[in-house]
C-alpha cells in the first residue's frame, strides 16, 4: 500500500517512521522541509505539496495543528482532495473539530474519496513507541480495511462509530485530561507549599483516590526537569474546541471555560509556544513553590 503522511512535528515524525517500519511505501511532506530529513534516509520520499503526495496514494494521513490547518491541507488549491484518486482514502489523526471533519468527509464523497477521523492519544512517547490509542470515526468497512495501518502506529484501536466521532472521542478525552492538570497544578503546589516533599506526595497519591495516569506522567515530568513535548497554545486549542462541542450540544459547560482561560493567560503573555509543562512550572513558581530546573532544550 502507498501511504501519503502530511505534519512531521512531535507527533507526526514518529508515526510515520513507525509507518516505514511496517515496510508500506511512504511519501510525506511538512512545511518544514528539514523535518523530512530522517525518513528520506530510512526510506521515504518527499513530496513538494499535499497534492503531490496525494497523486502517489492509496491514503493520506495528516498530523496538524488543528481545524484551520487540516482544512487549507485538505481542500485547498494544493491540497489533498486536488491529487487523491478516485477510491483512495484521508484519514486525520489531528486533534480536530467534528464539524469541520463531516464537512470534509462530505466534500471527499462526493469525489469518490473514502474519509476517516482518527486522532490520537498517547503523547510523544507513544508515537515514538507504536503505542498510541486511535479513536476512529467512519465507515466500518473502511475502519477494517485500515486495521493494520493503524496497528503499525498503535496497539490500541477503537472504532467510536460514524464520521466525527473519533473526534469527539478525542475532544472528550482532552478535555477530562486538562481539567485534571489544572487540578493537578493546583493541589500539588498546596501541599509542597505545605511542607510535603512533591516525590513522596506523588507516592503515596498512586495509592489514592486522586491517582491518574496524566499525574503520574507530568509529575513524574516536572521532577526529572523534563517536557511532555506539546506546545501550550495546543492545550489553548484543545479545550476551546471541546467547550464549543459542548455548546454545540447544549451542554452545561462550566469548568472547561474556566481552564481555557488559566491556559489562554499563559499563552498571552507570548509564551505560546513553550512546552505544556511550563504552564504548571509557572504555577508552583508563582505559589512559592521550587521545582527542579527544566532541562530540555
Amino acid at each position: 500500500m502507498n501511504v501519503g503522511f502530511i505534519g512531521l512535528g512531535n507527533m507526526g515524525n514518529p508515526m510515520a517512521a513507525n509507518i516505514l517500519k511496517a515496510q508500506y511505501n511512504l511519501t510525506v511532506y511538512d512545511l518544514r522541509r528539514e523535518m523530512g530529513r530522517s525518513l528520506e534516509a530510512a526510506g521515504a520520499k518527499w513530496e513538494t505539496s499535499p497534492k503531490n503526495v496525494a497523486a502517489q496514494s492509496d491514503v493520506v494521513l495528516t498530523s496538524l495543528p488543528g481545524p484551520k490547518e487540516v482544512e487549507a491541507v485538505v481542500l485547498g488549491e494544493n491540497g489533498i482532495f486536488a491529487g487523491l484518486n478516485s477510491g483512495c482514502a484521508y484519514i486525520d489523526l489531528s486533534t480536530n473539530s467534528p464539524t469541520t471533519l463531516q464537512k470534509i468527509a462530505e466534500i471527499g464523497a462526493s469525489k469518490g474519496f473514502h474519509v476517516l477521523d482518527a486522532p490520537i492519544s498517547g503523547g510523544v512517547f507513544g508515537a515514538r513507541d507504536g503505542t498510541l490509542t486511535i479513536f476512529v470515526g467512519g465507515e466500518q468497512g473502511d475502519f477494517e480495511r485500515f486495521q493494520p495501518l493503524f496497528q503499525s502506529i498503535g496497539d490500541h484501536i477503537a472504532y467510536m462509530g460514524p464520521i466525527g466521532s473519533g473526534h469527539v472521542t478525542k475532544l472528550v478525552n482532552n478535555f477530562i485530561m486538562f481539567i485534571n492538570f489544572a487540578g493537578i497544578c493546583e493541589g500539588m503546589a498546596m501541599g509542597a507549599k505545605a511542607g510535603i516533599d512533591l516525590q513522596a506526595l506523588l507516592d503515596v497519591i498512586k495509592t489514592s483516590t486522586g491517582d491518574s495516569m496524566y499525574l503520574r506522567r507530568t509529575i513524574d515530568l516536572l521532577l526529572a526537569g523534563e517536557d511532555v513535548n506539546s506546545a501550550a497554545d495546543l492545550a489553548v486549542k484543545d479545550v476551546h474546541l471541546a467547550v464549543e462541542l459542548g455548546r454545540e450540544l447544549d451542554i452545561p459547560i462550566e469548568l472547561g471555560p474556566l481552564v481555557e482561560d488559566i491556559f489562554r493567560r499563559f499563552c498571552d503573555r507570548g509564551r505560546g509556544q513553550e512546552d505544556q509543562l511550563e504552564i504548571m512550572r509557572d504555577f508552583m513558581q508563582r505559589s512559592g513553590v521550587d521545582v527542579p530546573e527544566r532541562k530540555s532544550e
